[in-house]
C-alpha cells in the first residue's frame, strides 16, 4: 500500500533515487544490504539516456537535462543506511564518471508529494550518444521497472531498446547481473 506523503527518514539513512538497473530491488540489495524500496518517482526535466560510458565500454543509465518541460523520468526511491552511501558511491563511480548532485527533488507517486534525494549523473565528458546498453544490464533495468509497476509509458520505451551482447561471456558483472536475474525466475 502506497504510503501518503513523502517517506520520513531517521537520520542515519539517506533516501535514494534508482533510475537504472539499481532499481531492481535484488541487484541493489547486493550492493547495499540496507536498501528498502519505498515507492514509485519520478524527476522533471530530464529524459533517461544510455550514453554513460561504462568501465566495460557499454552505455550505462544517465539522465540527461532538458528544456522540455514535459520530460519526467520514472525510478524507484529506496531507503538505505547512510554508512552504505560511500560503498554506493564506489559502485556507481562517484568522481569517475558520475556525480551526486545535492538537493535533487523528486516527486512520490501517486500524490506528487516532493522528496530531496540522492541519485548519480555522468558527467558530459563521460558520455556518448552512440553506447548501447549490454542485454543483461538492460534487462536488470527492464526488470526493475516491472518488479516496482513503473506506468507503461515509462516501461515500454525502455523495452523497445535495442541492447548489444556482452562479448566477454565470464565479465564479473555479467555473471552477477544473470545470477540475480535467475534467482527471480
Amino acid at each position: 500500500m502506497p504510503q501518503k506523503g513523502a517517506p520520513t527518514k531517521s537520520p542515519m539513512t539517506v533516501h535514494y533515487f534508482a533510475y537504472g538497473s539499481n532499481m531492481l530491488t535484488e541487484r541493489l540489495q547486493a550492493r547495499c544490504s540496507t536498501a528498502r524500496p519505498l515507492g514509485i518517482a519520478s524527476i522533471a526535466g530530464y529524459t533517461l539516456a544510455f550514453s554513460k560510458r561504462g568501465q566495460d565500454s557499454s552505455g550505462k543509465a544517465t539522465l540527461v537535462a532538458t528544456s522540455n518541460r514535459f520530460a519526467e523520468v520514472y525510478g524507484v526511491v529506496f531507503e538505505l543506511a547512510i554508512s552504505q552511501l560511500p560503498d554506493l558511491d564506489r559502485v556507481e563511480g562517484l568522481g569517475n564518471g558520475y556525480e551526486r548532485p545535492v538537493d535533487l527533488s523528486v516527486v512520490m507517486h501517486p500524490d506528487r508529494s516532493p522528496l530531496s534525494v540522492h541519485t548519480y549523473i555522468a558527467d558530459p565528458t563521460h558520455c556518448e550518444q552512440s553506447l548501447q546498453p549490454f542485454d543483461w544490464y538492460l534487462d536488470l533495468v527492464v526488470k526493475g521497472a516491472q518488479q516496482h509497476g513503473l506506468p507503461k509509458h515509462h516501461l515500454e520505451p525502455l523495452r523497445a531498446i535495442t541492447p548489444i551482447e556482452d562479448p566477454v561471456r565470464e565479465r564479473r558483472t555479467r555473471r552477477e547481473a544473470l545470477a540475480i536475474i535467475a534467482r527471480l525466475k
